[in-house]
């Protein structure tokens, strides 16, 4: 499946083939992509969530990482797909309820934006430092509303107005946001 949706979103996007080697050669290798103990690389589902008038983003406060980025956490294999990982994070992360999925294709397993990015070591964790591939999904929010967090390692979500500027929070962020954008 995964082997099918990098497939298909480097179809629509083929500028992003050389950044992407790493996941192509892990699931080239068949390598367990949904296990956050392989540390060459795992997948997590991101949501890039956009306020109903479109000029805000949704960021949580990461208490490990000690930034803001977008929700999204580790897909860990018990979900279909990361399109689901990101729609539940959305949720559990910022209480906020989604009004649409932005998709790119006739296709929602296909991401706005895919990204390898690394991640830092974490004694508390036992993790030694190690690489996320970021499968971002667009959405938008149905509300500006916000429910209750229900993830430990978040401190909170907000709301940041949406500039010509760089975005607050990870690696090729502000693409992935230009891409939702255009999409809509």
């Amino acid at each position: 499946m995964l082997a099918e949706v990098v497939d298909k979103y480097l179809s629509i996007f083929p500028q992003d083939r050389a950044k992407l080697e790493l996941l192509i050669d892990q699931i080239r290798n068949g390598e367990k992509l949904s296990s956050r103990r392989n540390f060459r690389g795992h997948i997590a589902g991101d949501a890039v969530i956009l306020s109903p008038d479109l000029k805000k983003i949704l960021f949580i406060y990461h208490l490990h990482s000690r930034n803001w980025q977008q929700p999204g956490g580790h897909w860990d294999g018990h979900e279909a797909g990361p399109w689901l990982t990101a729609q539940r994070e959305a949720f559990e992360e910022t209480g906020v309820k989604l009004a649409r999925r932005v998709n790119i294709a006739d296709d929602e397993r296909i991401p706005i934006h895919i990204i390898t990015g690394p991640v830092h070591p974490s004694t508390k964790k036992k993790e030694p430092h190690h690489w996320h591939h970021d499968f971002r999904y667009g959405f938008v929010a149905a509300s500006e509303e916000l429910g209750e967090v229900q993830d430990q390692g978040i401190d909170g979500a907000r709301w940041f107005t949406l500039v010509q500027t760089k975005a607050p929070g990870g690696h090729g962020l502000q693409e992935s946001i230009d891409r939702l954008r255009r999409l809509l």
